[in-house]
């Protein structure tokens, strides 16, 4: 299970070296192919069925990407330094006494076994953007307590705090049961749905989204049927970058952390806990983009693919655990916060029927529910 890798891998000096004349296309499968014979050994091979339409023809890799490779053995991520974590990729300690909850969702993943993969990156087209309200349901001034808002793209719960506590040094947690990707009952629209389920920083009064999580794809047309399951990373307004060599299904246990280093620096850790595979990266913020600060979210998402809202994947229910976030000795979560606004997100289509809502269980369990009829982008 244990290998021992270099610690940390910047794909921005293996890109930098290409050959004359190489298109950055090739360069970049070069370089990855290189990386993965080094640091993976021996490939194995797959077919998946990919949605043409979401690879990006012109790709660029994510500003500043950086991979964390596998610890060495009997490396032990409680007693290790706070430098340490951070080097092999792995979220900040939150406190133990001031913050139990975080501290036990921490201590999960990163004692959890778990071989780290050098990740296949593929740019793609989808964009998972911040809230679009719908109507006048804008959150406006966020007030202590639990709103209920409406938008075209999110569902699910938000935490907004104006003091924005959230600009440095805060991590997000989920965990996923990855749920059966299909379309409506009793459609077959002739192409791709998708759906996105993501945990991060920002986006309900800001421009910019830091967000990492596992996105469930179907296709139906005529008696051909497929679906596609992948996780991604993304700090919008760059497209999510999608990883294509960690092999997600249905039915897998997915933990995935986010957390923030300084306002324009971000890492993301996402474990198949199922599978006992993971990759953590860390990657740096659009040019002219930083992070405000002043929301966590724990969102099922329909996103923008190709410049078009997507139609929402019927997904038809899907679980959320262990929704917390963790900032100094302060916990933020979807059913209590020490300051800020909560808001209760529902997804409506252009006829203002429910798309996708959640409802909370508790202090950090959602569930996520799609109707499966309001298709209608």
């Amino acid at each position: 299970m244990f290998r021992f890798f270099k610690p940390l891998t910047n794909y921005s000096m293996i890109l930098r070296a290409r050959p004359p004349g190489v298109s950055w296309n090739i360069s970049f499968g070069i370089a990855l192919g290189l990386a993965l014979a080094f640091y993976a050994g021996p490939s194995v091979a797959w077919a998946e069925d990919v949605p043409a339409e979401s690879v990006a023809a012109n790709a660029f890799l994510s500003p500043g990407m950086q991979v964390h490779s596998q610890p060495p053995a009997g490396f032990d991520p409680l007693t290790a330094s706070d430098l340490e974590l951070q080097r092999f990729g792995f979220p900040p300690r939150p406190d133990a006494r001031a913050t139990p909850q975080q501290y036990a969702i921490w201590k999960k993943m990163v004692t959890a076994p778990q071989t780290r993969i050098v990740p296949s990156v593929e740019q793609t087209t989808i964009h998972n953007q911040p809230i679009q309200f719908a109507g006048r349901s804008a959150a406006g001034n966020p007030t202590n307590g639990t709103t209920q808002v409406a938008s075209l793209n999110w569902s699910g719960f938000a935490v907004v705090d104006a003091n924005k506590p959230f600009a440095s040094g805060t991590t997000v947690f989920g965990e996923y049961i990855v749920p059966i990707a299909q379309q409506a009952f009793g459609t077959c629209n002739g192409g791709w749905d998708y759906s996105a389920e993501w945990v991060g920083l920002d986006g309900v009064m800001s421009n910019d989204v830091l967000q990492a999580g596992i996105e469930d794809d179907a296709f139906c047309s005529g008696s051909s049927k497929k679906t596609f399951y992948k996780s991604w990373f993304e700090w919008f307004p760059n497209p999510s970058f999608r990883i294509k060599n960690l092999v997600i299904k249905p039915g897998n246990v997915v933990g995935v952390a986010v957390w923030n280093t300084s306002p324009t620096q971000a890492n993301a850790l996402i474990i198949d806990y199922t599978t006992q595979k993971a990759v953590s990266v860390a990657f740096n913020a659009p040019n002219g983009t930083v992070l405000t600060g002043d929301s966590v979210e724990w969102i099922v998402e329909r996103p923008e693919v190709n410049g078009t809202l997507a139609t929402l994947t019927n997904y038809v229910a899907d679980p959320f655990n262990f929704c917390e976030a963790a900032v100094g000795a302060a916990a933020y979560g979807p059913g209590a916060s020490p300051t800020g606004a909560t808001y209760s997100v529902n997804m409506l289509d252009a006829s203002n029927a429910v798309l996708s809502f959640a409802d909370a269980y508790g202090a950090s369990t959602l569930w996520f529910y799609e109707p499966g009829t309001a298709a209608s982008p």
